[in-house]
């Protein structure tokens, strides 16, 4: 058997790999769920319940890969956000 010498891969590089596929996931991610709230909204739902399905569905995927304070820490910034925005309509 003939040996292959295999080329190794820079730590810059393999950020920027793994950086460029967590972007690519998050895109996907986003538009799906803007289909999603769309299709709801599509249906006259209220987009307080909207919102609240969205969060039940946020608390569902934490609880399965255990990223409860992820989540919940991101949640708490988003939170905070939103007040800081609210008065802008």
């Amino acid at each position: 058997m003939k040996k292959v010498q295999k080329t190794a891969l820079s730590p810059e590089d393999a950020r920027e790999i793994v950086s460029d596929v967590t972007n690519a996931d998050r895109d996907r991610a986003r538009l799906a769920i803007s289909a999603g709230v769309q299709a709801a909204q599509g249906q006259w739902i209220e987009a307080p319940l909207i919102a609240e399905a969205l969060a039940l569905e946020l608390i569902a995927i934490a609880e399965h890969n255990r990223s409860g304070a992820h989540v919940a820490a991101y949640l708490r910034g988003l939170a905070e956000a939103i007040d800081t925005t609210a008065g802008y309509h």
